[in-house]
């Protein structure tokens, strides 16, 4: 019987285009949180999206640092096993076809047969590095090309080892970074020689097996991170080491329900942030400082987006790893002593993307549940000090912070203005929210005051957030279905809700209960239109949402992921439930059937595990509307019994479904522990024993607000 590992495919989403998504995943073989990731490259020619499923070329397994098409790659490496002499230097002269239906993508395993070579690539990885093995079928011998986008200079160190450093510069800082990398073989390199700009070995046998490893601090280290098993011993510990996070989730009873999606997106949950630490032979944590060039002491991670994680996939690992969770936080923290700055977006240093400083709903959600007591002081002081300056270069920090501050929003000459007021407005919450634990005398009053600023914005007249000038006079030429702009990557309609620290507020300027339902409602009624005014075109989510039947419900971006749950705090709480397990089967179970086809899958870009959470969080039935807040909101569960592991409190929670038929679409009563719930703490999610849900064919006919 295989297990859950095996049984999960890495190609889930990886089916996709510039102009559609379908996850814009790739198909990772790595350790969890790993260095590196491998993926079979199957095109040379298409930027980003070197990888098709469907597309049978091997080009040989690149080194990936790449967490999302649209930021693109770092420090790759390209491996190639040939039997044959190659005299032409470019990689179409190379590449081989090889059979998708006979290859092997699993986390912690991957293997491709080559057809022109007839040369199995087997690799097993660890978190700095892979062991790989290479097999010729027709016990010719193996020769290695390797290839990268950067500067490369390779050198022996002996017969057996060979050191390489490969030297480019981050975007968009342009600050010199390189990678180390040390390859070990089992046998003596025959020969050498350059093709190209690349490098060609020679072995004397049909058999290879070799160990590689990579550093971002020197040769040394990346000597020291070699794996130090052989093959299928790393494999095994690779293997222990993804269950160990896997089997925090337990389904014991599925019921009719198909558990394979949510197999494939506890896998996307694991994987980013990306470790950006390494440790010395005398067990000391150091990393590279991008600000200073040079190594640090401590923790440090990477390849993580915060307007993508703070909503769903950080608060999971909240509840699943808080250990991790702490461990990434430390590693966060290192990055504002070094730069001064909390991190908005790395890849591998500061992007400079997306509204808002998210990693604020990131700290605050840790100190609701009391998961970094150590950190809290240090934190606080950083979210503060990033809030309160600017960034002359406009890559940290909260871009016109101090228009932001005196005018009580963003102006419309800024880019996204409306979304940035709005995240800085939730920003400001997270702030006081720590302040008043902290106990801190004015900051939590004034804070308070500013999360109250999305207020300031809404427009009455049409019922929506709108850009003000700097005379504070709204935009002339307004559509709510015009995306961008004003807006990132959505229009007035979707981003009026993200208004996650204060529904009721926003409700009471709706104009009631009544109007908060009516608006929900025609949302998910409406068609999906939109024009194009922001952007000049149709960007991938506008077509995914086009395409999708959900009315003006974008689930495929994080704009729209807390909209179903906003019902619970409506007129028609029981929709939620409706919306939930529509979205689950049409949005990704439709999906399903075009993966066993074509590997699409999810209904947008699944964006390092934000879009994985989103549907591990509504297989559980919980939500957590506003990180930040310690509870969570009621959804519908999949499965009829699943358990899952809360390391916090060292103890399982079951999860139960009654009366769990396709056709059930209604909870008429949520339990824990017996007794009846609208909302859930997380204390008392930490010390209860089973969660209860009943479903019902139609809703109560008296629906219980929340």
């Amino acid at each position: 019987m295989k297990t859950i590992l095996e049984t999960i495919d890495t190609r889930y989403g990886t089916d996709n285009y510039h102009s559609f998504s379908h996850g814009n995943t790739l198909p990772y073989t790595g350790a969890p949180f790993g260095m590196n990731y491998f993926v079979p490259q199957s095109s040379h020619t298409d930027g980003s999206w070197f990888f098709k499923p469907d597309l049978p070329i091997f080009q040989g397994i690149r080194l990936t640092h790449q967490p999302s098409p649209w930021i693109g790659d770092f420090s790759w490496l390209l491996l190639t096993p040939v039997t044959e002499k190659i005299s032409k230097p470019d990689i179409y002269h190379r590449q081989s076809s090889y059979r998708p239906d006979k290859s092997i993508f699993q986390p912690h395993y991957l293997k491709v047969h080559s057809n022109r070579y007839q040369v199995s690539t087997e690799l097993t990885p660890t978190t700095y590095g892979a062991c790989f093995r290479l097999t010729s079928q027709r016990a010719q011998p193996i020769s290695l090309i390797l290839h990268s986008g950067a500067q490369a200079h390779f050198r022996m160190l002996d017969a057996y080892t060979l050191i390489g450093n490969l030297k480019e510069e981050t975007n968009p800082a342009k600050q010199p970074l390189t990678m180390h990398v040390c390859l070990r073989f089992d046998q003596p390199i025959q020969a050498s020689h350059a093709l190209g700009e690349d490098l060609v070995l020679d072995f004397e046998q049909g058999k290879l097996q070799f160990a590689l490893a990579t550093s971002f601090i020197s040769e040394e280290q990346a000597m020291t991170n070699l794996p130090q098993a052989d093959f299928d011993a790393v494999k095994e510990q690779t293997k222990q080491a993804w269950e160990s996070y896997l089997h925090r989730f337990d389904v014991v009873e599925q019921g009719k329900a198909d558990r394979r999606i949510f197999d494939q997106t506890l896998y996307r949950l694991f994987l980013f942030p990306q470790t950006f630490y390494e440790i010395t032979p005398e067990g000391k944590e150091i990393h590279w400082d991008f600000s200073h060039q040079t190594v640090q002491s401590g923790k440090f991670y990477t390849n993580i987006g915060f307007w993508d994680g703070f909503r769903t996939n950080f608060p999971l690992l909240a509840l699943i790893a808080p250990d991790t969770y702490h461990d990434f936080l430390q590693g966060f923290l290192n990055f504002y002593k070094e730069t001064g700055y909390l991190p908005k977006w790395l890849a591998p240093d500061e992007r400079g993307m997306m509204p808002g400083t998210l990693i604020d709903g990131v700290i605050a959600d840790a100190a609701a549940k009391d998961l970094i007591p150590d950190l809290e002081e240090e934190l606080f002081q950083a979210m503060l000090d990033t809030a309160e300056k600017e960034d002359p270069s406009k890559r940290y920090g909260r871009h016109g912070a101090s228009d932001y501050q005196a005018l009580g929003y963003l102006p419309a000459d800024y880019h996204e203005s409306v979304s940035h007021t709005l995240d800085y407005s939730y920003s400001d919450f997270c702030i006081a929210s720590l302040a008043s634990k902290l106990q801190e005398k004015q900051v939590p009053q004034r804070y308070s005051q500013q999360a109250l600023h999305y207020q300031n914005l809404f427009d009455s007249e049409t019922g929506y957030m709108r850009a003000k000038d700097r005379q504070g006079q709204f935009r002339a030429d307004f559509s709510p279905y015009s995306w961008g702009r004003d807006y990132a990557e959505c229009s007035a309609i979707q981003n009026t809700l993200s208004v996650f620290h204060n529904i009721e507020g926003l409700k009471e300027l709706m104009g009631g209960e009544a109007a908060f339902t009516d608006y929900l409602t025609r949302l998910c009624q409406d068609q999906p239109y939109f024009d194009v005014t922001g952007y000049g075109y149709e960007i991938h989510e506008i077509s995914e949402m086009a395409n999708a039947h959900f009315g003006q419900l974008a689930i495929s971006n994080q704009p729209s992921f807390h909209i179903p749950y906003l019902f619970r705090y409506s007129g028609r709480p029981e929709y939620t439930s409706l919306l939930i397990k529509s979205l689950r089967e049409e949005a990704f179970q439709a999906g399903w059937q075009a993966f066993q086809a074509g590997w699409q899958a999810f209904p947008g870009d699944e964006d390092n595990g934000s879009l994985s959470a989103w549907y591990i969080w509504s297989v559980l039935g919980l939500y957590p509307t506003c990180p930040g807040k310690p509870h969570y909101d009621l959804g519908i569960p999949l499965f009829d019994h699943l358990r899952l592991y809360l390391p916090q409190s060292q103890k399982w929670l079951d999860i139960y479904a009654h009366d769990n038929y396709p056709h059930f679409q209604f909870v008429t009563k949520t339990d824990l522990d017996g007794r009846s719930q609208q909302r859930i703490s997380h204390v008392d999610l930490l010390t209860s024993d089973r969660l209860d849900f009943y479903l019902s064919w139609l809703p109560n006919l008296s629906s219980t607000h929340v």
